[in-house]
C-alpha cells in the first residue's frame, strides 16, 4: 500500500520548528533558547524496481523534476519534467523524484505500477542514500504529512461567571482547546482575552501568561490550540465554543487498587500525560510547551506502562537529536545529551525495534562524539562555554567534574557501546571509556569517611546531596553495601536537604522501592500527589509545596503564574504503580523475557494491566490470591523465594504460595 514518505528525519524536523514556534508569552511569541534545525529544501526519492509497466501518479508537497531509467543503461534516462503521471515500460526502472520545497518540506507519494513504502531512498544531492522516513498515519493521498494528524472533539465550559468588566469561563479541568470566542458585543477596538490554569492568572491583566488584546471581527474572535482551564474575555455577552485537540492514543495500562486515593493518583496522572503527548512529548502544555531530553527520558518510562506508543518516542527522539553538526548540548545542558543516548538503548530494549536505532545511528554517533570531544584528559566531563550543568532545581557543588554528570555519562558511553553491539558497529571504545569511568567515580567521588558520594572532589567542601547518590544507586554498579549506606545516611536522612521537584522524586522514588520501600514510595505519593488534588488540581504541577497557600502555589521562576499545572514529569505515578506495585519488568528484548513481581507486604486487592509487545499482563491480587495472564511467553511470577513459569495465553492462579 502506498504512503506518504519523506527523507529520514525532515517530517519530526519541520514539526518540531512549529512545535517551538508557538509558545505565547505575556503576548508575544517566546521562541526556545537552544538551536533548531530547518528540513533540507531540496531532496530526492529513488526506487529501483521490476514491474509489469503501467501508469504512475505522482502527489508531491513541491516543485517535482522527474526522471526515469528505464532498463539497465544509464544512458537510456528520460527526463519526464514535472510531469504527476506518467507510464513506465514493463522490466527494470530507476525511478527519481527531485523536490525542491522551502515552504514545509520535500514529500511525496506514489501510487500505480510503483508504490511509495519504506524500500524508497532518499538523499540530499550528495549520494549520501538512505532509506525514507514513513508513518502509518499517512496512507491517504490527500492527507499530507504537512499538518499533524490531531484528533478533534468539542466541548463546552461548565460555568460562566459574568464580571463587572466581563465574563470568566470555567471548562472544568486543565485542556487543550482551540477557542472561537463570539458574540462580542458593540465594535470595539480591542478586547483583552486571558487565557489561564487558574482562576486567578485568567483575571489577572498583568501576569496572565498567555493573554491577547485583539480587534474583533463581526463581534468574533479566534485562536489557535492551547493550554487552559479558564479563559477571561473583556467582554460580559461575549461565548466561547471550543474544541478539544488531542492526539488519539489507545490507554492500554490500567491500575486499581483497594485505596481510592491511588486510583484518583493514577488516573489524574494518566490524563496529565496525555494531554503531554502531542507531536513530541512536551515538558508542560502551558510553559513552556517545549521538548526536553530528560523530561522526555522520564517520560518513556510513563508512556511503556500506559500507551506503549513507539511512534511518540521516535518522533521525540529524532527531534531531539537535530542534525549534524552538533554544535551545542541537546537543550543546551550536558546531562540531557546524555539522557538522550541513555533513552535510545532503553528504546531498543524496550521493543527489539533494530531498524530505528540503525535509521538514526550517524545521529546518534555525531552526539557521541560531541560528547568525546568535550571530554577532559582524565575522562570527565566539565562545565565549557555554553553549556547548562542541570541535573536538578537545587543547590550542589559544581565545582569542577560534578558526580552526577560524570554518572550519567558513564550510562551514555555503555548504552552508545550496546546500540553499536547490536548494530555491529564500531563503538570507538566508549565501553571500555565507561568502565574506566565507573572506576574513576569510585576512587574521585566515593567518601570513605562519609560512606557515600560527593557533589566535587575539586572544591574540598565534600557536600552530599540526595541528587549524586541517588544516580549512584541507580546507574553505578555499587555495592551491596553501598547502597545499604547511601538508603540509610542520605535517603533516609532528613538532615540531607529534601528533593522538591517530582523530577527528581521519580528517581528517589525508584530508590524507596528497589532498597524495598515499596510502602513508602506509596505513602509518599499519597502525600504529595494526594496534597495536590486536596488543592483542586485537574492536572498534576510541575512542583507542588504543602506549605504554600493560595495562589503561592501557581508562582515560579519569579512570576506568579509561570508554574506548570500540568508537566509530564508529574505523571510518573503511572510508571512507579505498574513496575513496583504490580511488578512487571522487562528483563530481556522486548520482553522477550520478564518478571512479574507484585508487591504482598500488607496490600490485599489491587490489579492492573502492563502493555508488552504483542498485547496486555494482567495481574491481579485479592486477598490472598495472585493471579497473572500474559499473552506472551517468557515470564516467571516471584512469590518470595518462588519463580513460578508463566505460560502464554493461561491464566496463573497462586494462593497460599501455591500453584493451582
Amino acid at each position: 500500500m502506498s504512503q506518504w514518505i519523506w527523507k529520514f528525519g525532515e517530517y519530526e524536523i519541520y514539526h518540531n520548528l512549529l512545535c517551538h514556534s508557538r509558545r505565547q508569552h505575556y503576548g508575544y511569541t517566546r521562541p526556545p533558547m537552544w538551536k533548531l534545525y530547518t528540513p533540507d529544501p531540496v531532496v530526492r526519492f529513488r526506487k529501483t524496481a521490476v514491474t509489469g509497466g503501467g501508469s504512475v501518479r505522482v502527489k508531491a508537497c513541491g516543485d517535482l523534476f522527474v526522471t526515469l531509467q528505464a532498463g539497465e543503461n544509464p544512458a537510456e534516462t528520460l527526463e519526464l519534467n514535472g510531469k504527476r503521471e506518467f507510464q513506465i515500460p514493463p522490466g527494470p526502472v530507476v525511478l527519481t523524484l527531485l523536490l525542491n520545497n522551502f515552504r514545509t518540506f520535500p514529500c511525496v507519494y506514489v501510487d500505480g505500477a510503483i508504490e511509495s513504502d519504506e524500500t524508497w531512498l532518499a538523499d540530499d544531492n550528495t549520494s549520501d542514500w538512505n532509506p525514507v522516513g514513513t508513518d502509518p498515519a499517512f496512507q491517504d493521498p490527500e492527507q499530507t504529512p504537512e499538518k499533524f494528524p490531531f484528533s478533534y472533539m468539542p466541548i463546552s465550559y461548565v460555568k460562566k461567571e459574568v464580571l463587572e468588566n466581563g465574563a470568566l469561563f470555567d471548562f472544568g479541568k486543565e485542556t487543550y482547546v482551540e477557542a472561537w470566542i463570539c458574540g462580542i458585543s458593540g465594535d470595539k477596538e480591542r478586547v483583552s482575552v486571558r487565557f489561564g490554569e487558574s482562576r486567578e492568572e485568567a483575571l489577572d491583566p498583568v501576569w496572565a501568561v498567555i493573554q491577547f488584546h485583539d480587534r474583533p471581527e463581526a463581534g468574533e474572535l479566534r485562536y489557535s490550540p492551547c493550554a487552559f482551564r479558564y479563559v477571561f474575555v473583556e467582554d460580559a455577552e461575549a461565548e466561547v465554543r471550543a474544541r478539544y485537540e488531542y492526539l488519539p492514543l489507545e490507554r492500554r495500562g490500567s491500575f486499581t487498587d483497594e485505596k481510592e486515593i491511588l486510583n484518583r493518583i493514577w488516573e489524574t496522572a494518566a490524563y496529565t500525560f496525555h494531554l503531554n503527548c502531542r507531536e513530541f512529548i512536551l515538558d508542560g502544555i502551558k510553559r513552556d510547551g517545549w521538548v526536553w531530553a530528560a523530561d522526555a527520558y522520564q517520560s518513556f518510562f510513563v508512556n511503556r506502562y500506559l500507551f506503549f506508543d513507539q511512534a511518540l518516542e521516535r518522533r521525540t527522539l529524532i527531534a531531539l537529536a537535530g542534525k549534524k553538526p552538533m554544535k551545542q548540548h541537546i537543550n543546551t545542558i550536558m546531562d540531557y545529551s546524555f539522557f538522550w543516548l541513555i533513552s535510545l538503548w532503553d528504546y531498543y530494549e524496550t521493543y527489539g525495534d533494530r531498524k530505528f536505532p540503525e535509521q538514526i545511528f550517524p545521529q546518534a554517533e555525531e552526539i557521541m562524539r560531541f560528547c568525546l570531544d568535550r571530554t577532559d584528559a582524565d575522562g570527565f566531563m566539565r562545565y565549557k562555554k555554553g553549556d547548562w550543568i542541570f541535573i536538578d532545581w537545587a543547590p550542589m557543588d559544581k565545582t569542577g567534574a560534578l558526580c552526577g554528570e560524570q554518572i550519567l555519562y558513564t550510562r551514555a558511553l555503555s548504552s552508545f557501546s550496546r546500540i553499536c553491539g547490536i548494530l555491529g558497529k564500531d563503538d570507538g571504545g566508549c565501553g571500555k571509556r565507561a568502565e574506566a569511568l565507573q572506576h574513576a567515580i569510585q576512587e574521585k567521588f566515593y567518601d570513605s569517611e562519609k560512606r557515600v558520594f560527593i557533589d566535587s572532589y575539586e572544591s574540598g567542601k565534600r557536600n552530599v546531596t540526595r541528587h549524586s547518590n541517588i544516580l549512584a544507586y541507580l546507574y553505578l554498579p555499587c555495592t551491596e553495601q553501598q547502597k545499604k549506606d547511601i538508603y540509610e545516611r542520605v535517603i533516609r536522612n532528613d538532615r540531607i536537604r529534601q528533593i522538591t521537584t517530582p523530577y527528581f522524586k521519580f528517581y528517589e522514588n525508584q530508590v524507596h522501592c528497589l532498597a524495598g520501600n515499596i510502602r513508602g514510595m506509596e505513602e509518599g505519593l499519597e502525600v504529595y500527589y494526594g496534597g495536590m488534588l486536596d488543592h483542586g488540581a485537574t492536572t498534576f504541577y510541575e512542583e507542588f509545596d504543602p506549605n504554600m497557600s493560595g495562589k503561592e502555589h501557581y508562582g515560579m521562576y519569579g512570576h506568579p503564574f509561570e508554574k506548570s499545572l500540568c508537566h509530564a514529569w508529574s505523571a510518573s505515578p503511572i510508571y512507579l504503580l505498574g513496575r513496583y506495585v504490580l511488578g512487571v519488568r522487562n528483563t530481556g528484548i522486548a520482553y522477550d523475557s520478564f518478571e512479574v513481581e507484585p508487591y504482598l507486604d500488607g496490600k490485599e486487592n489491587f490489579s492492573g494491566s502492563v502493555p508488552v509487545p504483542g498485547g496486555n499482563i494482567h495481574v491481579s491480587v485479592d486477598a490472598g490470591k495472585i493471579e497473572v495472564f500474559s499473552p506472551v511467553p517468557g515470564g516467571v511470577l516471584i512469590v518470595g523465594e518462588r519463580r513460578i513459569p508463566i505460560e502464554a495465553g493461561k491464566k496463573l492462579c497462586v494462593t497460599g504460595f501455591f500453584e493451582s
